[in-house]
């Protein structure tokens, strides 16, 4: 987890080469700090999306995640704003209720541990208990998932493991 961007002077010279400039350099530079601090040494080497390595931020923090190899792929999501409850369709599926944003975290924590993204959408994740804070789920291909929940001042944090590919 990174509370403060990366100082220009630990980055490599292929990192130095990608630095945005505009609204966005913030948010990428604390994104480098996180990436940083879970054990990669240059991050310029770092493609999204990634099987072992998923990366948020939100309201000033970042955090990174990696898994070991054991897992099929890892991702975390970390959100504060408030999600408009029109859009739950987009990603609640029939029978799954509860706070809205903490879910949309979940959700987004299972897509971005999903192998092979493409053309997954939210909605394709079923929660096997929608109103745990840790759980299980799966996908509409077969994949399992384990999820965990977590409030931070900063809003809801998920990250979640795929346990087995389909």
């Amino acid at each position: 987890m990174a509370t403060a961007p990366a100082p220009l002077d630990d980055l490599t010279a292929g990192e130095l080469a990608g630095v945005p400039d505009g609204p966005r350099r913030r948010d990428w530079l604390l994104g480098r700090a996180a990436l940083k601090a879970s054990g990669i040494d240059d991050t310029s080497t770092v493609a999204f999306p990634n099987r072992c390595l998923s990366l948020t931020h939100s309201a000033g923090v970042a955090v990174a995640a990696r898994c070991d190899g054991d897992q099929a792929g890892v991702g975390v999501d970390l959100e504060g704003r408030a999600v408009d409850p029109r859009t739950a369709r987009f990603f609640l599926r029939p029978g799954e209720h509860g706070d809205l944003l903490r879910l949309w975290t979940v959700k987004e924590a299972l897509f971005k541990a999903t192998p092979a993204n493409a053309g997954a959408v939210l909605v394709d994740y079923a929660l096997d208990n929608c109103e745990a804070i840790s759980g299980t789920a799966h996908d509409r291909q077969g994949r399992t998932f384990e999820y965990l929940s977590r409030r931070r001042p900063e809003g809801w944090l998920t990250i979640a493991v795929c346990c087995a590919a389909a």
